[in-house]
């Protein structure tokens, strides 16, 4: 029974597909979240729908973790190319000459390859960009997705990196404890002065406004820096509160978490290699029961 369902499912979805199509007149643009590894994260939306295109734009990895369901259509480019590097250096190594032409090149890079799949729209293909976990949460597609038109696009959510991490931390994130709210965001993001000390007033007031209120924080691109980080927030938070950095989350032959403290975690996320692919959490869910206290404590206040 439960087999028939998911084929009628399968089905449903088919006919669906090529019925907007046709109401349309003409192609979409798909922007498929796939989770933040391989298949075995992918919902089956985003299977059947990298099946269902005409072409396909991801990066090498992405299109190689993914070829049983691309099988042999074409692959048209790498969407990051050049986005985050010029001639082979990394945009953070580059002079302030370098940095302009680097800004203007990645702007015409993009426009180029926009034109390329509005063309393929016209012509009625169908093109799906393969994008890395939850496409609308630090996601990169958004560089093509608003230069389209509604109309012409269709965004297939996807599992983010944070689902995957907090399973294998196994706590409840919110409710826990007395947390208020769970933050998500990214150190420069937080303020655009984060690590320039003498430029940093901005940045203290944020984290004293944040510390005013129970918190769980969730750090997307915070491994590049530990050291200056957790300097910062050794002067707001205690040396005691709990943290961790979930490395490669959803990849199972990768996957590993590293524990400790604002006061140590910097230390040892200096000493790790990998600076890029790592979630970093910091709050009290960490540790004990949160969840638990969280229900005693609404209780006691019925």
């Amino acid at each position: 029974m439960k087999q028939r369902k998911q084929c009628l499912a399968v089905v449903v979805f088919i006919f669906l597909f090529f019925l907007q199509g046709t109401v349309w007149g003409k192609g979409r643009f798909y922007i498929i979240g796939t989770g933040p590894s391989g298949p075995q994260m992918a919902t089956l939306q985003a299977l059947e729908t990298i099946k269902q295109m005409d072409a396909i734009i991801a990066p090498a990895g992405h299109a190689e973790r993914f070829a049983d369901y691309i099988v042999e259509k074409p692959v048209l480019f790498d969407p990051w190319q050049g986005f985050w590097e010029y001639k082979g250096r990394p945009q953070d190594a580059l002079s302030e000459k370098e940095r302009k032409a680097f800004n203007k090149e990645r702007f015409r890079l993009r426009d180029e390859r926009i034109n390329k799949i509005k063309e393929l729209l016209a012509e009625g293909k169908d093109v799906g960009l393969l994008d890395s976990g939850n496409p609308s949460l630090f996601g990169p597609s958004h560089w093509y997705i608003e230069h389209f038109a509604p109309e012409d696009l269709v965004i297939i959510p996807g599992m983010g990196c944070d689902a995957a991490a907090m399973a294998v931390l196994g706590k409840s994130i919110i409710p826990a404890y007395d947390t208020r709210f769970v933050m998500q965001t990214a150190p420069f993001f937080l303020t655009d002065s984060f690590f320039q000390t003498e430029k940093n007033k901005d940045a203290m007031q944020v984290l004293k406004d944040l510390a005013d209120y129970p918190v769980s924080m969730v750090l997307y691109m915070a491994l590049k820096k530990p050291i200056e980080l957790f300097a910062q927030l050794k002067k707001i938070y205690p040396a005691d509160m709990p943290c961790a950095v979930v490395y490669w989350a959803g990849y199972p032959d990768k996957q590993r978490v590293v524990r400790g403290t604002v006061a140590d975690m910097g230390q040892k996320l200096a000493q790790d290699k990998e600076k890029f692919m790592g979630l970093l959490f910091i709050g009290r869910f960490l540790e004990g029961k949160p969840y638990e206290a969280a229900m005693k404590r609404w209780r006691s206040n019925d």
